[in-house]
């Protein structure tokens, strides 16, 4: 396996993870606001970062497929992870 697979390969392993805890976590919340009304409240920001992490999730996964069978496009496939894996860490980055 090349470098940049083993690269993809974590990308999309880690953010499958991420996405699997945040979606229980979500579940769980859903189930638990009636009981604790401050679950509710932060809900919005726990279903966005199950989509962001979801959606990286998805192209990483798309990445990795592209460039384990190496198809024409998996160069566009890479620029769009690597973008998508700096707008995660942008979003996610801690201003102060």
């Amino acid at each position: 396996m090349h470098p940049l697979a083993v690269l993809t390969a974590l990308v999309f392993g880690s953010a499958t993870a991420i996405s699997f805890g945040l979606t229980a976590t979500t579940i769980v919340f859903l189930v638990l606001k009636g009981e604790q009304p401050q679950l509710a409240r932060e809900l919005p920001v726990l279903a966005r970062s199950c989509l962001v992490f979801l959606t990286l999730a998805a192209i990483s996964g798309g990445c990795l497929y592209a460039t384990l069978k190496s198809h024409a496009w998996k160069g566009f496939a890479q620029l769009t992870m690597w973008l998508s894996v700096a707008a995660v860490i942008w979003n996610y980055w801690p201003s102060g």
